[in-house]
């Protein structure tokens, strides 16, 4: 049976499977970040903080972007022979020409070695150690991802994230309260989890090895490559207001101000970017490469005419009790940094809505074009950040983040090809942003109807956008038909 006959549940039932499995996730970083700043002093919470970026940046590099290739590249149609060839030339050998890179790496620390701190050389060895089993699992990770597993995948990175926070605590209090504990913890549980993955990645596929093909991979790489950049500037994208804030205003207390709430933001944009991505690109690539561009326009108008309402809903919660609900979460002391949140997750809700609408040039393998749109994204950021952190600080730093976001989804959008093009009616959009921001003026003008604290606030601003936002999609009839769509499909099964 070709894997395009297999039945497959319905985009709501990935969506709320990746909704599942990332609240967890996040939730499982807010216990460890509180715990892990008690059980570790300022010197070996920064040196696991440094090393870490080493690990994401590194094994971000050496995966040479193979796991965006076997997204795309994956032959949803394919015989046995064909799956074959797929896990010989876009898995196995870019997983060897990681190894291969990896070994360079290892060479060049350990010549580099000699140059650090002797306590950090253990911090170094398992640096190296975890790279490659964390890049194995990213590649056997994008296949299921690729054949659509989010059965699979929700339990999978559940176990797995809470497993790491129960293991890395029980090291810290039992064992050794240090860097070295956290990333030996870590590393254990990546193992066990590369011995699963390895297993179920055996029995995916029974069939023969075969001799990788040159023009193939080269195929893979001239799409992945580019990814990887493009990963890189997101990067980039993310941090590079942080160098900025510290360059232009000499002061770390600014750049903790905006990392906290731009952090938290990051959270939400997990809960709803990542959960919807996930959710829809491997289901829009396997109806691009089995029934083209009409039903990958279809499945976007069946979610984006829902989701817009999931945006409206959602920003005028942020911005009437975004504030109260951060200042609950990380203390009065951070109030500074509310604002900062706010901002940021209302940009990464409605980016959720263009970053559907706009998936065109990569299901057309466009990878370098879509890399320069985020290059010229990224670089419109630190040419804004400079005049407007200088006149308004953090906030300067958050409206040019605000204004990057607005830059690429309009770049990436205006650049899809037209058949691949989707967005909601204009009319639902100028509900969505009336809602938000007449909900918000209204609650403001009435002062919160009185609630003082920040609890009392945060359940009147809730109960505020609740109560209309639920009225608001029982009578607009095709918010209500799209909704009613999704549960449909979610009840039938195959998406």
């Amino acid at each position: 049976m070709s894997v395009a006959a297999i039945k497959r549940p319905g985009i709501a039932t990935h969506y709320l499977r990746y909704l599942s499995s990332n609240v967890l996730v996040v939730a499982a970083g807010f216990i460890s970040f509180p715990l892990l700043t008690r059980l570790l002093d300022n010197r070996e919470f920064g040196l696991l903080g440094y090393y870490e970026a080493w690990l994401a940046l590194i094994a971000s590099v050496l995966k040479l972007g193979s796991q965006h290739a076997i997204l795309r590249l994956y032959p949803h149609a394919g015989s046995s022979a064909e799956l074959a060839h797929f896990r010989s030339n876009h898995v196995l050998l870019p997983f060897a020409l990681s190894m291969s890179l990896w070994v360079c790496c290892a060479a060049l620390a350990w010549m580099l070695s000699a140059r650090l701190p002797h306590s950090e050389h253990t911090l170094v060895l398992l640096l190296l150690l975890t790279v490659p089993v964390m890049i194995w699992c990213s590649l056997v990770e994008a296949v299921m991802y690729a054949l659509e597993r989010s059965d699979i995948t929700l339990w999978m990175r559940t176990a797995w994230r809470w497993s790491e926070l129960a293991l890395v605590i029980t090291t810290l209090v039992f064992i050794e309260r240090s860097a070295s504990g956290v990333l030996g913890a870590k590393l254990v549980v990546y193992a066990v989890v590369a011995f699963g993955l390895t297993w179920w990645f055996r029995g995916w596929l029974r069939a023969p090895l075969v001799r990788p093909s040159r023009a193939l991979v080269v195929t893979g790489l001239a799409f992945g490559v580019p990814m990887m950049f493009n990963e890189l500037t997101y990067v980039l994208f993310g941090f590079a207001d942080r160098i900025l804030l510290r360059w232009l205003s000499g002061s770390l207390t600014e750049v903790g101000v905006y990392s906290v709430g731009y952090g938290l933001a990051m959270a939400v944009g997990t809960i709803f970017g990542a959960t919807l991505n996930q959710a829809f690109t491997p289901t829009a690539v396997r109806r691009y490469e089995t029934e083209g561009p009409e039903s990958v326009v279809a499945l976007k108008r069946n979610m984006l005419d829902a989701w817009i309402a999931v945006v409206a809903l959602a920003s005028a919660w942020m911005l009437v009790a975004g504030s109260d609900f951060f200042i609950l979460l990380a203390g009065p002391d951070k109030l500074r940094s509310a604002p900062i949140f706010v901002i940021v997750a209302v940009c990464v809700i409605w980016y959720s809505l263009f970053e559907i609408a706009q998936y065109g040039l990569l299901l057309e393998r466009r990878a370098r074009r879509f890399l320069l749109l985020t290059m010229a994204a990224a670089l419109f950021n630190l040419i804004a950040c400079v005049p407007l952190i200088v006149r308004w600080g953090v906030i300067g730093a958050a409206a040019a983040t605000a204004a990057a976001y607005a830059l690429l989804a309009w770049l990436q959008y205006r650049n899809c090809p037209r058949e691949l093009r989707y967005l909601p009616p204009p009319l639902y959009f100028l509900l969505a942003l009336a809602f938000p921001i007449g909900l918000y003026l209204l609650v403001d003008g009435f002062g919160h109807f009185g609630a003082e604290n920040a609890w009392q606030r945060l359940l009147v601003g809730t109960l505020a956008v609740l109560l209309p936002g639920m009225l608001l999609v029982a009578t607009v009839r095709p918010l209500r038909e799209g909704l009613l769509r999704l549960l449909r499909q979610r009840r039938g099964g195959a998406s």
